[in-house]
C-alpha cells in the first residue's frame, strides 16, 4: 500500500485527494499546509491520518512513501528538491517548474537520487489522448504539417494581483495553461521551436496573453494561452490527408477526425476521472521501484519548459537589433510622395484590412507640417478615449522620429520614456507609425483599438498592401 502525502491543501490538492481515492493500492497518509483550520477542513472531506503545519514536517515522517506536489508554481523546484534528497518519489502538479534551468535541476536531483519524480501531465494519459497517438501513429491524418494549440480562459478580474497565477514570480497564462500546449507540441514535433511571429500583453512581468507561432523543422506550430478571454481550449493536428482536433486538450475526451472518409466524433471517456489515470501509472512505478516514467519522461519535461522559455523570450527580452528592424521598417515603407487622396486611399486599405482582426480599429491619418488631421474614421464601439491613446502615440513618434512601437522596445532596454507611462495616453505601445517622403517625417499614421501589438502590424500590413504589396522586414517578437 502506497501512503501519499500531499503537499498543499489548495484546489488543485482536494481534486487529487478525490481522485486517489479509486487506486486500489494508495491511501491519502498526510497533508501538509499554513494553516491547522484548513487541515483540518480537508481531512474531514478526505481523511488522512496525518496533518503537518509545515511542508518540512510531511516529508519528515518516515511513512510517507510518495508525495503529490500542488504547491504555487514558484515553490515547485524548492520542494521537488527536498523530497527527492530524502529519497521521496514526487508526483508534481504541472507545470514542474518555471523554467528550463530550474527543470533541468530537478531531473538531475531525481537521476542522482535514484528517486522517480513526474510532472503531472495527466492529459498524455487518458484514453482520448492515446486513442490520438493511435490515430495519428495509424496514418488517419497523413503526415503532420501544422499543430495549433490553444489554452486560454477569462479569469475573474477581482483574482489579478491577488492569485499567484498573476504574480511576476512563477506567474503567468503560459506556465498555467501555455504548459498543456506545450506537452502537445513537445510530444508531437521535433527539432528546436524557432519563433516566427509572437503577440502578447504582458504587464508588471506576467503574460496575460501570448499567441506565438512557431517553426520545428519543416512543420508549423501555435501555442496560444491567455488569462484574459475565453476560446476553445482545443488542440487541432493538421496533416497531408486531414486534420484532427482534440476537445478540451487539458481534460481531453472527444476527437474530431476529418479526412477523405470524412468527419467522425469519437470519444473517450476517462477511467473513473481525468486524474486517476496519471495516478495510477505513478502508483505502478512506485510499486516496481521505477525511477523515471517511459509516458512522461525527463527529457519531455525539459523540452516543454525551453519551449515556454523560447516564447518568453520574444516577449520580455529586447535587443538592439530590435530597433535595427523596426527602423528598417520606416525606410522600407517610406515614399516619394504623399497626398490627401493617397490617404484616403491608404485609409480605406486600414479599414478594410482590420476586419480580419477580432475587434475594431479607430484610424486617423495626420500631416505633421500642420498637424491636420486628412483621414480619421472609427469602427462601431469606439469612443473617444481611443482619440486619446493615438495622442500618446502620435507623441511617441514626434519625440524620437520612429514608430510608438520603436518607443516601446527602445524604453523596455533602457527606461529612456518611462515618464510616458504616467500621462494617462497608453502611449508606450505600438500603434504610431512614422510616414517618410522623401527622409523627411511627413505624416503620422495612428491605430487604436487591437492589442499584442497588432495596431503595429495592421499598419505595416496596410502600408505595404497600398504600396502594391511592397515587401518589408517584419517585427516578429510581441510589442506590449
Amino acid at each position: 500500500m502506497i501512503r501519499w502525502g500531499i503537499l498543499g491543501a489548495g484546489n488543485i490538492a482536494h481534486r487529487f485527494a478525490a481522485s486517489l481515492t479509486n487506486e486500489q493500492n494508495s491511501i491519502l497518509y498526510a497533508i501538509s499546509g499554513r494553516s491547522a483550520e484548513k487541515l483540518e477542513a480537508f481531512a474531514k472531506e478526505y481523511p488522512c491520518e496525518k496533518k503537518y503545519v509545515g511542508h518540512d514536517l510531511l516529508l519528515e515522517d518516515e511513512n510517507i512513501d510518495a508525495i503529490y506536489l500542488a504547491l504555487p508554481h514558484v515553490m515547485h523546484k524548492e520542494w521537488a528538491l527536498k523530497a527527492l534528497e530524502k529519497g521521496i518519489p514526487v508526483l508534481c502538479e504541472k507545470p514542474a517548474a518555471v523554467s528550463e534551468e530550474e527543470t533541468i535541476g530537478i531531473a538531475e536531483c531525481a537521476k542522482r537520487n535514484n528517486t522517480l519524480f513526474m510532472e503531472a501531465m495527466k492529459p498524455r494519459f487518458v484514453p482520448a489522448y492515446l486513442k490520438m497517438k493511435e490515430l495519428l501513429a495509424s496514418g488517419a491524418i497523413g503526415e503532420i504539417e501544422k499543430v495549433e494549440t490553444s489554452m486560454c480562459f477569462a479569469m475573474p478580474k477581482e483574482f489579478f494581483g491577488k492569485s499567484y497565477h498573476t504574480a511576476a514570480s512563477g506567474g503567468g497564462a503560459l506556465l498555467d495553461g501555455g504548459i498543456y500546449c506545450a506537452s502537445i507540441l513537445e510530444d508531437l514535433l521535433e527539432g528546436e521551436p524557432e519563433p516566427v511571429k509572437t503577440y502578447a500583453t504582458y504587464f508588471n512581468g506576467v503574460d496575460l496573453y501570448s499567441d506565438c507561432t512557431m517553426k520545428f523543422g519543416a512543420k508549423t506550430a501555435v501555442l496560444e494561452s491567455g488569462f484574459d478571454r475565453n476560446a476553445p481550449k482545443n488542440a487541432v493536428i493538421c496533416g497531408s490527408k486531414g486534420k484532427l482536433t482534440v476537445v478540451n486538450l487539458h481534460r481531453p475526451v472527444t476527437l474530431i477526425l476529418e479526412n477523405e472518409k470524412g468527419k467522425e466524433v469519437i470519444e473517450a471517456e476517462y477511467e473513473h476521472d481525468d486524474f486517476y489515470s496519471q495516478i495510477h501509472h505513478f502508483a505502478s512505478l512506485v510499486s516496481e521501484g521505477v525511477h523515471e516514467s517511459p509516458v512522461m519522461p525527463y527529457d519531455a519535461m525539459i523540452r516543454e519548459a525551453h519551449i515556454l522559455d523560447v516564447i518568453r523570450s520574444q516577449f520580455a527580452e529586447y535587443e538592439e537589433n530590435d530597433l535595427n528592424v523596426l527602423e528598417e521598417q520606416e525606410k522600407e515603407l517610406s515614399v516619394s510622395s504623399f497626398d490627401n487622396a493617397d490617404a484616403l486611399a491608404l485609409g480605406n486599405v486600414i479599414a478594410k484590412t482590420a476586419l480580419e482582426y477580432d475587434r475594431g480599429v479607430s484610424v486617423r491619418i495626420d500631416r505633421v507640417n500642420d498637424d491636420l488631421t486628412v483621414f480619421q474614421y472609427m469602427m462601431e464601439g469606439k469612443t473617444a478615449a481611443n482619440l486619446k491613446y493615438m495622442d500618446g502615440k502620435k507623441k511617441c513618434v514626434l519625440d524620437t522620429g520612429h514608430s510608438s512601437a520603436w518607443a516601446y522596445v527602445k524604453n523596455m532596454i533602457t527606461s529612456e520614456y518611462e515618464g510616458w507611462k504616467k500621462d494617462g495616453l497608453h502611449a508606450l505601445s505600438g500603434g504610431a507609425f512614422p510616414l517618410y517622403v522623401n527622409d523627411e517625417l511627413a505624416y503620422i499614421i495612428q491605430v487604436s483599438g487591437l492589442h499584442e501589438g497588432k495596431d503595429h502590424e495592421l499598419i505595416v500590413r496596410s502600408l505595404s498592401e497600398w504600396q502594391e504589396e511592397k515587401p518589408y522586414t517584419d517585427f516578429i517578437k510581441a510589442l506590449g
